[in-house]
């Protein structure tokens, strides 16, 4: 219940001062609380404006180019091309495992990345390939590199529904499907303000 005008009155000075702490404390909390709120809210609107646009964008550029490549090309630096994607896959897939082996959240981003990765192997392989090595790019592509990618992509999904899982039940929002789980941040900063004013209570 909220203090009376009477109640205040009543207080010795120690007391006051204790008060005049927390209320100071409240409003600072309420302050950074708004500004983290607000920088959220910029950067989610950055974001979708971002991605829309280049959505579509990538529309017409898309059936352009479908209509105006040619059937046939002969591409320069073909080894350096098909080598450095590889070099990146690599690294990827070492970051993977060294997040993996050292139980860092950063696992779920390198390990996303590098199925993605795989399947972008597997289109470019298989539909470049010509007739006399058609057959192994496909038979590559569905016993090694598509099997491995949805491991990869099905562990990072899975690490991040779990942890959002529990991110509710800390914070009392469960209940959410998972497909349809918000980002927990601005929860999760609302509690940690809520914690700081229970915690300076003097």
């Amino acid at each position: 219940m909220p203090l009376t005008d009477d109640e205040i009155d009543g207080l010795d000075p120690a007391a006051r001062q204790a008060l005049i702490r927390r209320l100071r404390q409240g409003v600072v909390i309420d302050a950074s609380l708004a500004a983290v709120e607000h920088r959220l809210r910029r950067r989610r609107a950055v974001a979708l404006t971002v991605t829309a646009v280049a959505a579509a964008l990538l529309v017409p550029w898309t059936a352009y180019l479908a209509v105006s490549l040619p059937d046939r090309y002969v591409a320069k630096a073909w080894a350096l091309t098909w080598s450095g994607f590889d070099v990146l896959l690599i690294l990827l897939l070492g970051l993977t495992a060294y997040f993996a082996w050292k139980r860092r959240m950063l696992v779920v981003l390198t390990s996303f990345a590098a199925g993605v990765l795989l399947l972008a192997d597997v289109w470019f392989d298989v539909t470049t390939s010509d007739a006399g090595d058609l057959h192994l790019s496909v038979a590559s592509a569905i016993l090694i590199e598509i099997p491995l990618a949805v491991f990869l992509m099905g562990m990072a999904v899975g690490i991040s529904w779990r942890v959002a899982g529990l991110l509710n039940a800390v914070t009392g929002h469960g209940g959410a499907s998972r497909w349809r789980m918000p980002i927990n941040a601005e929860i999760l900063h609302k509690e940690a303000a809520g914690a700081g004013r229970h915690t300076d209570d003097p």
